[in-house]
């Protein structure tokens, strides 16, 4: 997935901009068109996850993504380069969500929060990925078909393939792990029972999500999601940034890879910390700005003589990608009840979407080279405000686990709840069963509890 995001910005050293006759706005406007038909697709796409089979819908829009990654081969205009980006931007829309919705159904909230810097580990290393094969596809010698075009094949063709793959082998639900033997796929869902929010739903509930509308943290996760991503235009500026700075095309394409070592590196050590503590979800958020605050300071106050202090400080920003799978996969483990969970991330992935369309915006051709009204907005909006944000969920969050406490000493919660259902004669029945694996909202289980 972040490889494919990245081959705008890596095409932009390998010739797109010559090719397809692109201004510095045109540029932009590419990074940002992108995202909105992410936003325009977030709705369409978890309405999609929550009526279909999650797997068969995510391997669909990954064969549909590999190929409009191929459609960008014979473009050569801003006009044709608009649609196709656009186009991926709505096959994107679906990847993230449908990820989460898998990791809710097979894991527990504590395993989650490890898995998710593991992932994104991954995901954020793969500037290493872009930057050697960019570097690579520079020796290829072809007198119609330029070095970017080929970054276009290989990445497009790797998506194609692994999207078949998807499709053959990767299950819906624990229900249809077909490596799971009937025992097994029995304790698997068992097992995320302490999650108090039940494994998959197929009905579209209406009060659920009223529900995910009305509740405040949905909007403070939102708020989250919007402002940490107001520095995700960086993203298809990285090796425009660098080259700047007087480095050569083939430098650039590997100095970009260190932004996935200290990526890898900065979520690998965030993974083993979610792995040995607990309910520091918040605290380690907060944390990961710090290193971008300075970074920006830096990019700041620096001389522009002083590239390579200017490189170092593009490279710490990579630690922000620490806050936005922790923050994620907490967003969805403090929201129960199917309907309400894929309302409270598709709202996430609208406040992601949004963000990372007004973000390109920043790096207008007039604030070159320095970009200084760029950094200080990306200081105060991008690396401050979430901060805030992070720290006042966990207040939030803590205050109302410890009314729910109260209510547990009270005697006031109960975890078992009454299912009717028609027997063999006709009659209904009526069946004492556990709260836990009932659909129920966070709101309406008392004995759920917010992670921190």
């Amino acid at each position: 997935m972040y490889v494919d995001k990245q081959t705008l910005g890596s095409s932009a050293i390998l010739g797109i901009l010559e090719d397809a006759h692109l201004s510095s706005n045109q540029y932009n406007w590419l990074s940002s068109i992108f995202y909105l038909g992410y936003l325009v697709a977030e709705w369409p796409q978890n309405y999609a996850l929550q009526r279909l089979p999650v797997a068969r819908w995510l391997a669909a829009n990954l064969i549909v993504w590999g190929g409009l990654l191929l459609l960008h081969i014979p473009c050569n205009s801003f006009a044709s380069l608009f649609v196709v980006r656009f186009a991926l931007g709505l096959a994107e829309a679906c990847i993230v969500p449908s990820f989460l919705l898998i990791l809710s159904m097979f894991f527990t909230y504590d395993e989650q929060a490890v898995l998710m810097p593991c992932m994104w580990a991954i995901g954020n290393s793969s500037p290493i990925t872009s930057g050697l094969l960019s570097y690579g596809v520079l020796w290829i010698h072809s007198t119609n078909f330029a070095p970017w075009n080929w970054f276009m094949v290989i990445t497009g063709a790797s998506t194609v393939v692994f999207g078949a793959f998807v499709w053959m082998i990767f299950p819906d639900s624990p229900l249809k792990a077909g490596f799971l033997t009937k025992e097994e796929r029995a304790q698997a869902v068992l097992r995320i029972a302490s999650n108090h929010s039940g494994i998959e739903q197929k009905r579209f509930k209406r009060y659920q999500f009223v529900e995910a509308v009305k509740d405040p943290k949905t909007w403070l996760f939102f708020l989250h999601a919007w402002s940490q991503e107001m520095a995700n235009g960086l993203t298809n500026q990285y090796s425009l940034i660098i080259k700047s700075f007087g480095f050569t095309t083939l430098q650039t394409t590997l100095l970009g890879c260190v932004n996935g070592v200290t990526a890898i590196i900065s979520l690998g050590a965030a993974a083993w910390v979610l792995a040995k503590t607990r309910q520091c979800r918040a605290w380690l958020s907060a944390a990961s700005y710090i290193l971008p605050i300075v970074s920006c300071i830096m990019l700041l106050t620096l001389p522009w003589h002083n590239r390579w202090g200017l490189l170092a400080a593009i490279w710490m920003r990579s630690t922000s990608g620490i806050a936005y799978s922790v923050v994620m996969v907490w967003a969805a483990n403090c929201s129960a009840g199917h309907t309400k969970k894929t309302a409270v991330i598709a709202l996430y992935h609208v406040g992601y979407g949004l963000g990372n369309i007004l973000s390109p915006q920043l790096f207008q051709p007039r604030y070159k080279p320095r970009y200084l009204v760029t950094w200080g907005v990306i200081l105060g909006v991008a690396c401050v405000l979430p901060t805030i944000v992070v720290l006042y969920l966990r207040f939030y969050l803590d205050r109302e686990n410890k009314r729910r406490d109260r209510l547990v000493q009270q005697g006031l919660v109960q975890e078992i709840g009454i299912v009717e259902r028609t027997d063999e004669n006709g009659a209904r029945v009526e069946e004492v069963v556990d709260a836990r694996q009932l659909d129920l909202t966070d709101r309406e289980n008392m004995a759920f509890r917010y992670v921190l």
